[in-house]
């Protein structure tokens, strides 16, 4: 009988099975993530191993599953995504692993740990993670994911006609402040997993933020459902090796002995170069990140003009008399969103653009378009303005409201509406 091979800590068998499921499977990951950027020809063979499977599954939707689904690849999406396509490459990925595993058991019984490869493999989870919640990171302290505040053509909309997905970007984007610190919580996660010291406390936070993403992207419906549910297990498998010692603190109170971490190199400067190596790059990620984020940032918040918002109309009175309800060229609100013109969205549905003549000084406005008007303006309140002038050769009154959604975002006393008294 040949002996065992041991180099440290004996391992479980359910571990040394479960180490060569992950590490097998996310081998397979790693080709489409952040990892493989340094790979030497990536662009022609990120390329070649898209059109493989993109054949596999063709081949596979034609001759075995005929479930009659349209197979085709998102920009970007070449790996595992919510697409058909990307569904069916996750299971495909499933079942190599499973076989992987399978042969890696029965060929290396005889070896009882994985420690430098485990090290390797943390490596790399480390670096893949990083990369990405840096990037999302970035996109929410500068709140151009989930844009604030959120686009006029959404406001606008029936709150029942917003598919799930649109509503959370909606109620994310509505709160610029609670986007950033969203982003501030991803970005120190991330940041943290580029030293082996912070590792666990870095994975612990990501663990905790990619836990909330999961449960909205399932419960709202988001696209990225299985990206981000391979975030969360990165996580995870990084905080694994330290459950029992976590454990031992929160649960137990028992004292614990610090983490034992396997050189990846035997040589000492060989060793802290692959870590070396990723602060930098995060380090640059972070800069090239944020750059990213603000360019955004710029194209979404273009200039705004002075009263800049989506006003509804509360009372509208030509000659005197309140405009029926049920008129149909009557005005319903008046969005003020790019400099030089209005729009007017009418009771039916329809909407209006005019020219806009501001004086801010003069407090008037001149409208051309469909109907020509002259308005002197006046704000009783902060969410409130009243015009009065001449609309269409008509003495007309007006009076607005700002949609609460782009009013002062803050209050810290509250005034209860009067029909709630």
């Amino acid at each position: 009988m040949e002996p065992a091979i041991v180099e440290g800590p004996r391992w479980r068998p359910a571990t040394r099975v479960a180490f060569r499921f992950f590490f097998s499977y996310f081998c397979l990951f790693f080709v489409t993530s952040p990892v493989s950027v340094f790979l030497p020809f990536r662009g022609f063979l990120l390329g070649k191993y898209t059109a493989i499977w993109y054949a596999a599954v063709v081949w596979l939707e034609g001759h075995l599953l005929r479930t009659g689904l349209e197979v085709y690849q998102l920009d970007g999406g070449e790996g595992i995504s919510n697409t058909y396509y990307g569904t069916v490459v996750f299971f495909c990925y499933l079942a190599i692993a499973i076989v992987a595993t399978a042969v890696w058991s029965a060929l290396d019984r005889r070896r009882l740990q994985y420690e430098r490869l485990h090290q390797l493999f943390r490596y790399l989870l480390r670096f893949s993670l990083a990369i990405i919640m840096i990037h999302y990171g970035a996109l929410k302290v500068i709140p151009t994911q989930m844009i604030s505040p959120p686009p006029f053509g959404a406001l606008t909309q029936p709150l029942g006609d917003l598919p799930r997905m649109r509503l959370l970007w909606l109620f994310t984007g509505a709160s610029p402040a609670y986007e950033t610190l969203v982003g501030c919580a991803e970005l120190l996660g991330a940041v943290l997993l580029l030293l082996p010291r912070t590792t666990l406390l870095g994975g612990l936070i990501c663990a905790a933020n990619l836990s909330m993403v999961v449960v909205l992207n399932f419960c709202y419906d988001v696209h990225v459902k299985l990206i981000a549910l391979h975030l969360l297990v990165m996580a995870l498998l990084l905080i694994a090796p330290d459950v029992p010692r976590l454990a031992d603190v929160f649960l137990f109170n028992r004292a614990t002995e610090p983490a034992r971490t396997p050189p990846l190199f035997s040589n000492r400067w060989l060793d802290r170069a692959p870590h070396l190596f990723l602060l930098v790059f995060g380090l640059y990620s972070v800069i090239t990140s944020f750059q990213e984020s603000w360019t955004r940032y710029q194209k979404f918040h273009p200039p705004r003009p002075p009263l800049y918002g989506i006003w509804n109309v509360e009372e509208l009175a030509v000659d005197g008399r309140e405009v029926p309800a049920d008129r149909p060229d009557g005005w319903r609100r008046l969005i003020f969103q790019v400099p030089g013109t209005l729009s007017a969205d009418l009771r039916t549905g329809t909407r209006e653009r005019y020219t806009l003549g501001l004086d801010m000084k003069g407090r008037s406005m001149v409208l051309g378009g469909p109907k020509t008007a002259r308005f002197s303006f006046n704000r009783p309140g902060e969410d409130e303005m009243v015009l009065e002038g001449v609309l269409d050769g008509h003495p007309a009154r007006v009076k607005l409201r700002k949609m609460a959604l782009i009013s002062k975002p803050f209050h810290w006393i509250f005034v209860a509406p009067k029909e709630d008294r």
